[in-house]
């Protein structure tokens, strides 16, 4: 397996485990909202890993392009519905329904890294051999 790869499997790895200590911890203490920062963070450069290094090579191999312009596209919408997120925890209501999106985010994000892993990474794999 690459290199990359893995290094982009192991954001994933930190980021759902980051995210499941916030659920534990709970965000109303700062505990729990330092860390769903530290998860904004580590999201915004793995996804910057993904916009630099990873669609732009898929976008060169035909066999890829179309399947890797689906899965940026989705993931700009999927991007923005959970900064959203992150960012409205300076001033929302920390109450149950913020706690409710929450647990939709990470089973969003975990169905989206599976995608990636199954149909995603291994096309990168095969397209920088």
């Amino acid at each position: 397996m690459n290199a990359f790869i893995t290094e982009l499997k192991n954001d994933h790895i930190q980021l759902l485990k980051l995210l499941q200590e916030v659920q534990i911890t709970g965000l109303g203490n700062e505990a729990g909202r330092r860390k769903l920062l530290e998860g904004k963070r580590l999201l915004s450069a793995h996804l910057q890993k993904e916009d630099t290094r990873l669609y732009p090579s898929l976008k060169n191999n035909p066999a890829a392009k179309s399947i890797s312009e689906q899965f940026a596209g989705e993931m700009k919408k999927l991007t923005s519905e959970i900064l959203d997120f992150m960012n409205r925890i300076e001033k929302a209501e920390l109450n149950m329904e913020y706690a409710k999106e929450l647990g939709r985010i990470i089973t969003t994000l975990r169905l989206r890294i599976n995608r990636e892993e199954i149909q995603l990474y291994p096309l990168y794999d095969k397209a920088t051999v």
